[in-house]
């Protein structure tokens, strides 16, 4: 069966505009019809994805990074075309979890011998109902303040040293925040908080697995609390970090379908590595935030054979 492909290529990812010629003989090859659209300042990736699905695109593939797939996969909850990947942004998370490798040609020949899985989407809901929706992960406290003071030419210009900058610049401005969690609708935790970090997967700024037991099929979200003013349980999550690249036992950690989130303020917020503008939360009047999981909304393209860990269901299933 013909695939109807369409590359959505991000010029402005850091390793800039994807090498798509190098592909493209290897998805037609296959007898797959392929076209390319890049991302534009005139055109937004909805109508972008928008206009491929009215011509019958079973697949869409971001070249980029992961905001660039997160802005796909939006358009794509609820249908049955699928999300691919072709890593060329800064970090790559969803590429490293499924081990798509960088290579332009050996990432095309994955997908043409990969299968379609569905899995989770998550979605922050402000209490006036506005939303956004994650793939990977959300980040509430420091991480967010760090991409917000992150400059956009540097990133794209240096990568991931570009957000250590910005991490420098952000540390002097920020502050830990009080907070009360609830899941499922039942009180779980309160206390102050240096991060709040909700999974639907697993890996963490490429470094560690900061919900290192997610699945993105489970229906399921996964919190890891990184509590302020505990100076052992700071230095044992150091030590964990460096040796198991991973949080320990003792670090607060929950998991449910629904997670609230009661703050004085809106704190920072990242989803998928892109701050969430303020205004674009608002205001909380003393509501909370919820972060819910959309169970089985997006079809994703995998390697065949993946039998790591981020799916729980069988393939098919």
């Amino acid at each position: 069966m013909t695939v109807r492909a369409r590359i959505i290529d991000n010029p402005w990812s850091f390793r800039g505009p994807y090498p798509v010629a190098r592909v493209l003989p290897i998805l037609r090859a296959a007898g797959w019809s392929v076209d390319v659209a890049h991302r534009s300042r005139l055109l937004s990736v909805r109508r972008q994805v928008e206009e491929a699905l009215d011509a019958g695109a079973g697949l869409l593939v971001g070249a980029g990074g992961d905001g660039t797939l997160r802005d796909i996969a939006d358009v794509l909850v609820g249908r049955d075309s699928a999300l691919g990947v072709l890593p060329g942004g800064t970090a790559n998370l969803w590429a490293h979890e499924l081990d798509v490798a960088r290579p332009p040609e050996e990432a095309a020949r994955a997908l043409v011998d990969g299968e379609t899985r569905r899995m989770d989407m998550g979605r922050i809901v402000h209490p006036d109902g506005r939303f956004i929706r994650f793939l990977l992960m959300a980040g509430v406290g420091i991480d967010g303040l760090m991409l917000d003071h992150t400059d956009p030419r540097l990133k794209l210009r240096l990568g991931a040293a570009g957000i250590a900058l910005g991490a420098m610049r952000a540390i002097p401005d920020y502050r830990p925040f009080d907070l009360e969690l609830t899941v499922d609708g039942r009180p779980a935790w309160e206390g102050r908080v240096l991060q709040l970090i909700v999974g639907n997967s697993r890996l963490y700024a490429n470094v560690v697995d900061a919900t290192p037991d997610a699945l993105v099929d489970d229906g399921l979200l996964d919190v890891t609390i990184v509590p302020w003013g505990d100076l052992q349980l700071a230095v044992r999550l150091g030590w964990s970090l460096a040796l198991r690249h991973r949080p320990d036992g003792d670090v607060p950690r929950f998991r449910g379908r629904e997670i609230g989130i009661r703050t004085a303020a809106v704190p920072p917020v990242e989803v998928d590595g892109s701050h969430v503008r303020r205004e674009s939360l608002g205001g909380m009047d003393g509501r909370p935030l919820r972060i819910l999981v959309e169970p089985l909304a997006l079809a994703a393209r995998v390697p065949a054979g993946y039998r790591g860990p981020l799916f729980g269901r069988p393939p098919g299933a």
